[in-house]
């Protein structure tokens, strides 16, 4: 796909601004708002942003400048209401580059772009296929009428006489799952744990269905690359949202342009779910499944976590996740964008209160009891007044010296003080967070490696946090 095959889908109604080379092939289409983003990106891509980069003071000189350096195909720009306008600075330093430039409606999703580009990525697949593997018009007129994994399983079983089942992942399956079950590795980019299960061995076969099988299991591949490719950039703006609702780093508005992204309401009812389970990676999928899209999921730590769409109340929605699920589940109070937070909270407290029951369980905010909670009934001024004597130090040397000391601490002591994880999350060598560390317990006089004092900072940044 050509970038200006992108600029050309009309129900995209993309807005160009600066037109570049746009007949540059298009490697992929990617969101990112990082400071210095060439170092994720592989050249050829087309980037989205809506300009959260600034808020960090990134100008948008270096920011293009950036992307230009990382040899990008073409940027586009998604005004966050209420600026609805791109900024001229903006403009002008993709212009200085010869930078082809869009910019992407208010009320287009960025996700929509990426399935755009991924459905025209599909299409290219699927010619070369259409021509050597004429006999399966019944698989692709299926296609046709609806795409999916499932639907070539219909085809294939229905060609063969048979039951057929995909297991994915090591565990999850779609389709008729036979007995007993043969499995049939997978070929395809990144398909290493996807086997077709077929309920007799290959070689067992008659000729044609052997071709019938060889035949499809191509179609099947894609069909799982296409669902991974869309779920992986859904995840990937899941992810990010989750980090800005349980860090506060960004704005209401913000929130509201991602969840509208993510096909949510942003004026709600949403609810935070939390899952606790042994098996946090594979719940995640589960529970992204089970809401379908009245939800988001993604895998936060050792849980999964999700914002639902509230139809009924917040217990019938905890006891549908326990149901299907069978963990520990909690949820948190229904609200706007800006209730997000709290409910997230809410979540995690009721799910660690239910997570010493064996057979598992579930428990919502207005069951919610914990002593982990009482800080909330304290007056707020005294809350932030002995805060502000704990942190103080820190405060000032961040503010003096543009430093990241506290937010550091805030992520190292919300990944349970484990070094690597944390570093990885705030895009850090070790070393570089280990000096923070030590930096923040000479401010401070507390040792990181005393329970009593990370609860005595933990508690103080949550409190700063909130007031």
């Amino acid at each position: 796909m050509l970038v200006d095959d992108l600029l050309g889908k009309p129900e995209l109604a993309l807005e160009t601004r600066v037109r570049g080379n746009t007949q540059r092939p298009i490697r992929w289409v990617h969101t990112i708002e990082v400071r210095a983003p060439g170092r994720f990106l592989r050249g050829g891509e087309v980037v989205l942003t809506a300009g959260v980069w600034r808020a960090a003071g990134v100008t948008a000189r270096d920011f293009v400048a950036d992307l230009v350096e990382a040899d990008v195909a073409a940027v586009g720009f998604g005004p966050v209401p209420p600026e609805l306008q791109v900024p001229d600075e903006f403009v002008d330093a993709a212009r200085e580059h010869g930078l082809t430039c869009f910019v992407v409606p208010v009320d287009v999703a960025f996700l929509q772009v990426v399935e755009a580009f991924v459905s025209t990525k599909r299409a290219e697949w699927e010619r070369p296929l259409r021509r050597h593997l004429g006999q399966h018009d019944a698989i692709v007129a299926a296609l046709r009428v609806h795409r999916g994994v499932t639907t070539v399983l219909r085809t294939l079983s229905g060609q063969l006489g048979l039951p057929v089942a995909v297991r994915v992942d090591g565990g999850l399956v779609e389709g008729e799952a036979p007995r007993p079950q043969y499995p049939l590795p997978l070929v395809g980019e990144g398909l290493a744990e996807a086997e077709l299960l077929l309920p007799r061995p290959l070689e067992e076969l008659d000729v044609e269905q052997q071709a019938a099988v060889v035949q499809a299991m191509p179609f099947i591949a894609l069909e799982i690359e296409r669902n991974r490719a869309v779920r992986a950039t859904e995840l990937r703006y899941a992810w990010e949202l989750f980090e800005w609702v349980h860090t506060g780093a960004v704005g209401p508005e913000t929130v509201r342009t991602r969840l509208h992204s993510l096909g949510l309401p942003s004026d709600g009812p949403l609810a935070a779910v939390v899952v606790r389970s042994a098996n946090p990676d594979v719940d995640a999928v589960r529970l992204g499944e089970l809401l379908g899209s009245d939800g988001v999921a993604v895998q936060r730590g050792g849980e999964a976590v999700a914002f639902a769409r509230v139809r009924d109340t917040t217990a019938d929605l905890a006891r549908r996740v326990h149901e299907a699920l069978g963990a520990h589940v909690g949820a948190g109070k229904p609200g706007t964008a800006g209730d997000l937070r709290v409910s997230l909270l809410q979540a995690s407290h009721a799910a660690e209160a239910v997570s010493g029951r064996a057979d598992g369980g579930w428990m919502t905010h207005e069951q919610l009891s914990s002593p982990s909670l009482l800080l909330s009934a304290q007056d707020p001024e005294l809350l932030v007044s002995t805060s502000r004597a704990l942190l103080g130090p820190v405060l000032d040397h961040d503010e003096r010296r543009g430093g990241d000391l506290l937010p550091s601490l805030w992520v190292f002591l919300d990944a349970g003080c484990r070094w690597q994880e944390s570093a990885q999350r705030l895009h850090v060598h070790i070393n570089t967070l280990r000096h923070r560390m030590s930096r923040v317990e000479e401010l401070t006089g507390r040792s990181l490696s005393s329970t009593a004092d990370r609860v005595d900072l933990f508690l103080a940044l949550r409190a700063l946090r909130q007031s």
